[in-house]
């Protein structure tokens, strides 16, 4: 229970809410417990000689304390239910900001439909105790307390009678209430699952389509929501057994009630209306009492829950900022320097995936980093923007160590086309603005020139307004890439970093873009990465990376030159382009 104390500060920040909605619940409490005492003298007025008018006006009393009872019961919801729906905004819109700040390695760890479930089932376990776990757990002790005062005023002996299963029940709410946590978070889990099937199937349904696994999807979906089902049917199984009992052990709490009430009738300690109203306090108990198990539940419910958002409300970034600033170290001449750099993967560390490297980037310079799979290409890009921090060594931009700076400006200054393409499912015009916050038009039709995207998109009916499908489902490949090189481009980065970015365009095509960018952007650092020669070959260095290490550098010429692994990768694939062009 104690990781519901995380909500402790929303309780607080909608403390006059819940102090308004308190004070209704013992003001609703007070006439609903004073209303019954009008029947109880109804009652005995009909033992005696009276009028219409003396029966009317105590009714007509009972009547009024029920309908103000009512009244504060709906000011206790105006209250109560809504602070529960404003809290239940906040934490949605806290986790998600919370979700942005996370760092990539949390991702790799955690599936989609995991966070979604989190984000969504859990939050509204939450929101359930917040409002009517909250309001019916006040309003039960409230009527306990005011009932129990109003029958040891009648009869304290029948009031004992009355409150013998109390015991009982409180044993068995420990007892059963422990059961149902158990059960909750097991369903919470296969609800998680069944959310990340889901989502997966979603986002590959054309891969699923094209090995016709139709069936087996299907098959993998129906045994998931059949464990879901079997583990809810187990709770309702177990939730309805306990309502059973109480309402039993509330229904045989009335025979001695009304047995010890006749025999003081008769003694003459008790009159009729007594009786009479000591039973309506004994109804009136039972919601109550019954509610304890309800509430329980809500409450053995939201405890999972919470522990669930909780290990993502705990989980902390990897990069962030520093409070450490300092001025540029050196006067350079470069705008990007590598010093001695190292990076291991977290979990990996014995295997260096980048193992001491250096090299400077001038302003205005292009360079390309070749390589083999896996030899550590775009794990040195992801440095750049602190994806990950290396492990030895610094990374210099301007003279200025990365890890001093804040990551909103780091990040600022680059543009980053990654290997996976991302687009929303928005325009062509907001996916390419989406960096630019100064949401300029001239931009987004500069960047997709210099793109070579320009053409393609004014071919399109709603041209730059073009709705763009699921990851950018109503585009080729090209244009995909194209569309994310336009969208780094158009805040005009001062380093632009393509990972193998031009892979799906053609060699003209790659050509157009690389002259764009010399002309309109001969300020901005290029790092390219890609396995074409004839995309790197007019950089000014091109660096080779194997196994973690720069095995050379230099110019296209020069690399040749030393006729070592450069020149032995370009040979080979002049002979794959002679092969394909034989076919």
């Amino acid at each position: 229970m104690k990781n519901l104390l995380h909500l402790k500060k929303y309780l607080f920040r909608y403390r006059k809410n819940l102090v308004y909605g308190i004070a209704c619940i013992i003001f609703t409490n007070i006439f609903a417990v004073l209303a019954p005492r009008y029947i109880g003298a109804a009652v005995d007025l009909m033992g005696e000689s009276f009028t219409m008018d003396m029966i009317l006006r105590k009714t007509g009393l009972y009547v009024l304390f029920a309908a103000l009872s009512g009244i504060f019961l709906f000011l206790v919801r105006q209250n109560i239910i809504v602070a529960s729906r404003k809290i239940e905004f906040d934490l949605k819109n806290d986790y998600y900001a919370h979700l942005q700040t996370l760092s990539r390695s949390f991702y790799n760890n955690t599936s989609t439909g995991e966070l979604i479930s989190r984000g969504t089932n859990d939050l509204n376990a939450v929101r359930d105790f917040l409002g009517p776990g909250i309001m019916y757990s006040i309003n039960t002790f409230f009527r306990l307390f005011f009932a129990v005062i109003a029958m040891l005023l009648i009869s304290p002996q029948l009031t004992l009678f009355a409150l013998i299963p109390a015991p009982l029940l409180s044993y068995s709410v420990y007892r059963i209430g422990k059961s149902m946590q158990k059960k909750t978070r097991s369903i919470q889990e296969s609800y998680a699952g069944i959310t990340n099937l889901v989502q997966e199937n979603i986002s590959g349904i054309r891969v699923i389509k094209s090995y016709t696994r139709e069936n087996e999807e299907i098959e993998r979906f129906r045994k998931l929501n059949e464990e879901y089902y079997d583990k809810n049917l187990s709770l309702a199984k177990l939730q309805a057994m306990f309502f059973a009992f109480l309402t039993a052990l509330l229904a045989l709490s009335l025979i001695p009630v009304i047995w010890m009430g006749g025999i003081n009738f008769i003694e003459g300690t008790m009159t009729i209306g007594d009786i009479a109203q000591f039973v309506i306090y004994v109804s009136m108990l039972s919601w109550p009492i019954i509610s304890i198990g309800w509430v329980t539940n809500i409450i053995q419910k939201a405890a999972s829950a919470q522990t669930r958002l909780n290990e993502i409300f705990n989980a902390k970034p990897d990069i962030t900022d520093s409070t450490a600033t300092e001025p540029p170290k050196e006067q350079s001449t470069s705008l990007l320097s590598f010093r001695n750099v190292s990076f291991s993967y977290p979990g990996n560390e014995t295997h260096q995936v980048l193992d001491g490297i250096s090299f400077d980037i001038a302003k205005g310079s292009k360079v390309a980093i070749v390589g083999a799979t896996g030899s550590g290409k775009s794990t040195l890009v992801n440095l750049i923007p602190r994806i990950y921090d290396p492990l030895k060594g610094s990374i210099l931009i301007g003279g200025r160590d990365i890890r001093t700076i804040a990551l909103s400006e780091l990040r600022s200054r680059i543009g980053f086309v990654p290997q996976t393409n991302f687009l929303f499912s928005e325009t062509i015009a907001n996916n390419i603005n989406y960096g630019n916050k100064n949401e300029e038009t001239d931009m987004v039709i500069e960047a997709s020139r210099i793109a070579s995207l320009y053409e393609d998109v004014m071919g399109f009916p709603d041209k730059f307004e073009t709705m763009l499908g699921e990851k950018g489902i109503n585009l080729s490949g090209g244009q995909k890439q194209r569309t994310c090189i336009a969208r780094a481009l158009a805040w005009k980065p001062e380093i632009l970093v393509l990972d193998d970015a031009l892979s799906a365009v053609d060699t003209s095509t790659e050509a157009t873009i690389f002259k764009a960018l010399l002309e309109k952007l001969p300020d901005t650092a290029l790092l390219l990465i890609s396995h074409r020669i004839s995309t790197v070959k007019n950089c000014d260095t091109i660096i080779v990376l194997k196994d973690g290490v720069i095995a050379e550098s230099g110019s296209h010429d020069e690399l040749l030159a030393k006729n070592s692994l450069y020149a032995e990768l370009y040979n080979q694939q002049l002979l794959e382009d002679e092969i394909s062009s034989l076919n």
